[in-house]
């Protein structure tokens, strides 16, 4: 039997998916069944389908109390919405039911893990954090379909079991997984308590700590050891480690929040903004001894404005495909300050707080939030090279080539190549073996009289720079990023998805990818392409 909560939402967003038109939602990118969404939870597959479970408040396109959405997919692109998983509902997840991941029991039920978060603290110096706890749910088959039941012990690891050092009400995120031996792991993030300075307020936290957990059955969990540690050098609190193996090195990827900026001063661009990143760390991990000795550096995973709170599954076939939430988490409410403007989630007048103290946008109001696309992961020549779910280039349609095309200082549009659901193959050098470097080129998109979005690439000191300062939002939202690409020479492939209001950029292979979000209106769709000297450029486009 569920609970009045989770029953409440599965009939409030049967009700609210009717009124959304498919004309409002992105095509390629998966966006939330109504009201809000951020981290992708739950990624996995499971029964002959691919299960994407994510953090989702269905009431309004505001951020609320974390319910967990879900959905199915025979191919990562095309989705089919299921009722809500999980809603805040018991006293250890009242306050929400935050991220984690999902694992297949040996008697063929799926296993959700997922952080709990409790009431607030009453000591004045934790005053509105959560108690973090760590719960499980598990399947139950029933007539239509699948439900999912709250474990009768939870939750199964509570402040009681961490390191006396480790901060309950900073204690998040588990990412679980089955050992060679058939044990079962699961890695969570916990801030580090600080001490107590002279005005009775707690001094800085001390870092991150990665703890590791493990247990024969998934259900009686112990701790077993901190597996690496961050004493500020990368942000102050860690949020949804990943932790597998990837052709020969174990990786870390892990979303820290207030980072401080990290400069490429070789070139004048930032390797990390201020604020929430996403980094990975190669390094051997050593099984026996649960050992993990990180290579040395930490390396950016997305270099574009909007990519947080990444999630890695392993497919049937033995890829690496990671899922990102496409949005900056410190502007992913902009919408509160801003009504005139268009997009998923963003014309909303203030939101209104109905008899049960849920916010609710006015009628008509729909979602907000959107997940990158399915990424298919490798690792090679000391970098993660990330490339679109091969499932993608189904989708396609309609190619169109245009070869040998010499841009001399010049603007050039082409006939066939526009619109705001497209993919563009790019290719670029200089017109000929040993001709003198252009000086920069630049397509823009999403582009009308008013507005565009620019991607420019300047050769000399191999920087590639997005640009949303022309894109019609407002002025707080971090509108410029660049980044360093391998140089070759004046050389360069791109492989642009765009999406309504997205686009992911790979770049050379996928050495590096930028994602963001723009709310331009849905008329402004032209693509023109521009260079200072001469290049010369061969373009693929599809319709998609």
């Amino acid at each position: 039997m569920i609970s009045k909560e989770l029953k409440k939402a599965r009939e409030y967003e049967e009700r609210e998916t009717a009124k959304i038109p498919e004309t409002d939602r992105p095509v390629f990118h998966f966006s939330p069944r109504t009201g809000w969404l951020n981290d992708p939870n739950g990624f996995s597959f499971y029964k002959g389908k691919y299960h994407l479970f994510y953090q989702y408040h269905p009431y309004s396109p505001y951020w609320g109390p974390m319910h967990w959405g879900h959905a199915v997919s025979s191919d990562m692109i095309k989705w089919e919405y299921l009722p809500a998983a999980m809603a805040p509902d018991t006293e250890y997840d009242g306050s929400g039911c935050f991220s984690g991941t999902a694992v297949t029991l040996p008697d063929g039920r799926q296993l959700l893990m997922y952080t709990g978060c409790g009431d607030s603290s009453e000591d004045p110096l934790r005053k509105g954090r959560w108690l973090q706890t760590q719960c499980l749910a598990v399947s139950k088959e029933i007539e239509n379909g699948v439900e999912f039941e709250k474990y009768e012990n939870n939750p199964v690891i509570k402040a009681d079991d961490l390191p006396e050092d480790c901060d309950p009400y900073e204690f998040r995120d588990p990412y679980i997984w089955q050992a060679a031996d058939g044990t079962y792991r699961f890695l969570a993030a916990a801030g580090r308590t600080g001490e107590i300075g002279e005005d009775g307020n707690y001094l800085h936290e001390k870092g991150t700590q990665l703890i590791l957990f493990r247990s024969n059955d998934c259900f009686e969990w112990e701790f077993d050891k901190v597996l690496f540690e961050d004493h500020r050098r990368i942000g102050v609190m860690w949020e949804c480690p990943n932790f597998f193996e990837l052709d020969g090195k174990q990786i870390l990827i892990a979303s820290p929040m207030d980072m401080h900026a990290e400069a490429d001063e070789a070139v004048g661009s930032v390797r990390f903004p201020q604020g929430s990143n996403v980094c990975c760390i190669a390094g051997e991990y050593d099984e026996e001894t649960e050992t993990f000795t990180p290579d040395g550096g930490y390396e950016p995973v997305d270099i574009g404005l909007d990519f947080y709170a990444p999630q890695v599954m392993e497919a049937p076939d033995g890829r690496h495909i990671m899922i990102g939430w496409m949005q900056d988490p410190k502007y992913g409410n902009f919408a509160d300050a801003r009504d005139d403007l268009t997009g998923p989630g963003l014309q909303y007048a203030v939101p209104v707080e109905d008899a049960d103290g849920y916010l609710h946008g006015p009628e008509g109001s729909h979602t907000f939030g959107q997940m990158t696309v399915p990424r298919e992961l490798k690792y090679r020549d000391g970098k993660l090279y990330q490339w679109p779910a091969r499932e993608l280039c189904e989708y396609r349609k309609n190619r169109l080539d245009y070869d040998g095309v010499l841009l001399k200082d010049e603007e050039r549009s082409f006939e066939g190549i526009s619109g705001r659901l497209i993919e563009l193959e790019v290719e670029i050098a200089p017109y000929e073996v040993g001709a003198p470097l252009y000086r920069e080129f630049t397509i823009d998109f999403a582009v009308d009289d008013e507005h565009f979005i620019r991607l420019s690439y300047k050769p000399a000191r191999s920087l590639i720079t997005i640009d949303r300062s022309r894109s019609g939002q407002c002025s707080e939202i971090t509108a410029r990023r660049s980044y360093r690409a391998k140089y070759s020479y004046g050389s360069l492939s791109l492989r642009i998805l765009i999406d309504k209001w997205s686009a992911e950029v790979f770049v050379n292979g996928g050495e590096q990818v930028m994602s963001l979000t723009y709310y331009t209106p849905p008329e402004a769709d032209g693509i023109r392409f521009a260079a200072e000297g001469s290049v010369m450029m061969d373009v693929t486009a599809y319709q998609l």
